[in-house]
């Protein structure tokens, strides 16, 4: 009688069975974390916070500000939170100060009609360009592509092959589990626009909003 062989023991139930499922669950492991560093930062909220945060900057550095002040304004007319915001925050900081006679008569002009109407609520309407609403989304992606191929540099970059995921690939995994729904050819296209996402704020920025609270210049 034919005597039967030893089964070999099974490898522990939740251990990679192969080098490349080791290396996956590695990468994907590191991109959960470097996601939950700036989880905080990707909303659109943040995305507005950040761009009334330079505006604010902007108001505040005098002759060295790439943007006057008649061109913030005309974006908070123009229906803009994040240019609204800055504007009622910098007044703020006059009048606490009791300076509100030192802003320049434009300033004092928004006050004045800042004062009739309540601040524009953050964030824009799904009809609108979204360039501010994933302004941080859209940089935290570009990072996190940068930062896997840098760190495992025979990982392609943005197309997955037959038998290796993309960092573009394990970007939107990590995104999707958090709520985020992204595919790779999505995330490639965030990626492909990060050289001309300065361009496409300021454009949409300098444009007037089809629901601004009031009309350009009243």
């Amino acid at each position: 009688m034919k005597k039967k062989s030893k089964r070999e023991p099974r490898p522990p139930s939740g251990l990679p069975a192969t080098f490349a499922d080791a290396e996956q669950a590695e990468i994907t492991a590191a991109v959960e974390h470097w996601y939950s560093l700036i989880a905080a930062v990707l909303g659109s909220e943040a995305g507005h916070l950040a761009i009334q945060g330079d505006l604010h900057r902007q108001l505040t550095a005098g002759n060295a500000a790439a943007l006057d002040v008649a061109t913030i304004i005309d974006m908070a007319d123009g229906g803009h939170p994040p240019a609204d915001h800055a504007l009622r925050s910098y007044i703020h900081a006059y009048i606490d100060a009791d300076r509100f006679a030192d802003l320049p008569v434009q300033v004092r002009a928004y006050a004045q009609r800042a004062l009739t109407r309540p601040p524009l609520p953050i964030g824009y309407s799904s009809q609108c360009t979204q360039v501010v609403n994933d302004f941080s989304r859209d940089i935290g992606i570009a990072v996190l592509v940068d930062q896997i191929v840098a760190r495992w540099p025979t990982v392609p970059k943005l197309y997955s092959s037959r038998h290796r995921c993309s960092a573009a690939g394990y970007v939107a995994l990590v995104f999707t589990r958090h709520g985020s729904k992204l595919s790779e050819q999505q995330v490639r296209r965030i990626y492909a626009a990060r050289h001309t996402l300065a361009r496409r704020l300021a454009e949409f920025m300098l444009a007037n909003l089809p629901f601004g609270d009031a009309p350009k210049g009243s």
